[in-house]
């Protein structure tokens, strides 16, 4: 009978040492194996030890520069998943994107197809009528360069935009030229915004999306006496009858070939504004009171009269509104009104 002798295969030795520095993490591993068991050895260690036959039993590889497991990592705090790292590049990407969204000029100002931007938020947050005013100037100017991909025109365009947008008053121009030598590039009386215009725009878009911070209201303030300004004072009525005193071409004009209270508020406005050239905006119920007292024959009621006038979604091609709840034509409205007077009948 044969007994089976004790293998005499020679043993291969595998050691691996590590070292980290910063939190001295250290590591050392040793594997002994036979040659007939390295193809499934070498399959486990990852391609560390050799394919071929080791002639050298005793051999000692060791191998610092690629470790057998995972890199030492910084342990992790308590509560903290492995997770966290892209989880927050995720939200860091996603706030940037969202940035970029809310900072559109398109949430701040839209075209009316005329040519001027329509601001969606009167609130531009600032302290003051000044700071309103100068900030819906650095607004508008940055809006249009990027909706329209072109300079402002020139001032006067910036004097109907505040006017259409019932920020402007007599300081407007004013106001325009200080924030213009800081913040605009003027070519040729064009504007664009320059980089320290495009830093303090950013910094009132983030202001404008705080709703804790609250502008002057200048407008919730006209509104609030809107009714009362709508009243004829009896000053207001005296002037009515100075008014009446001066000739107008439209006292042969026949007012009744206007059918809608809009035509009715042009030919009123511009009679006041362009005619009798007695004021350069005038408050609805002054307008209206005027017209029916020169001309006789008008139909349109009073409400009617007053909105058309108020309509900016339909209607702010024609008129303008300052600060103070007053009414004035825009240029395509003085343009409308003159073409009556030249053909007849009224288009």
């Amino acid at each position: 009978m044969n007994i089976p002798q004790p293998s005499s295969a020679s043993m291969n030795n595998f050691s691996l040492e590590e070292e980290q520095s910063d939190s001295h993490y250290s590591r050392k591993v040793s594997l002994s194996f036979t040659d007939t068991s390295i193809d499934k050895v070498a399959s486990v260690m990852g391609g560390y030890v050799p394919l071929t036959q080791v002639t050298n039993s005793q051999r000692v590889v060791t191998r610092e520069q690629q470790p057998v497991l995972p890199p030492f990592q910084k342990p992790l705090e308590e509560g903290q998943s492995s997770y966290d790292k892209p989880l927050q590049e995720e939200i860091i990407n996603t706030t940037v994107q969202s940035n970029i969204e809310t900072h559109a000029p398109s949430n701040y100002f839209e075209k009316d197809g005329q040519g001027i931007l329509i601001s969606i938020n009167p609130d531009y947050k600032g302290k003051n009528k000044k700071a309103q005013q100068q900030r819906f100037s650095l607004l508008y100017v940055w809006a249009y360069n990027l909706l329209h991909e072109e300079p402002v025109p020139n001032k006067e365009h910036l004097n109907q935009a505040a006017k259409t947008n019932g920020v402007y008053d007599q300081n407007y121009s004013t106001h325009l030229n200080d924030i213009a030598s800081r913040f605009f590039i003027k070519s040729d009386g064009t504007f664009k915004i320059n980089p320290s215009g495009r830093i303090e725009v950013n910094k009132i878009l983030v202001e404008m999306q705080n709703q804790d911070v609250i502008g002057f209201e200048y407008s919730k303030s006209t509104r609030k006496n809107s009714s009362r300004s709508s009243r004829i004072t009896k000053e207001e009525t005296q002037k009515i009858e100075e008014w009446l005193q001066l000739p107008s071409r439209f006292d042969s004009f026949d007012v009744r070939k206007l059918d809608t209270g809009v035509k009715y508020a042009l030919l009123a406005l511009y009679d006041i504004i362009k005619e009798l050239k007695t004021q350069d905006a005038v408050k609805p119920g002054l307008a209206y009171e005027y017209l029916t007292k020169r001309y006789q024959t008008v139909s349109v009621k009073k409400d009617n009269f007053t909105k058309a006038l108020t309509n900016t979604k339909d209607y702010s091609k024609y008129f303008g509104r300052t600060h103070e709840n007053l009414y004035y034509l825009t240029s395509e409205a003085e343009s409308l009104v003159e073409e009556w007077l030249n053909e007849d009948p009224v288009q």
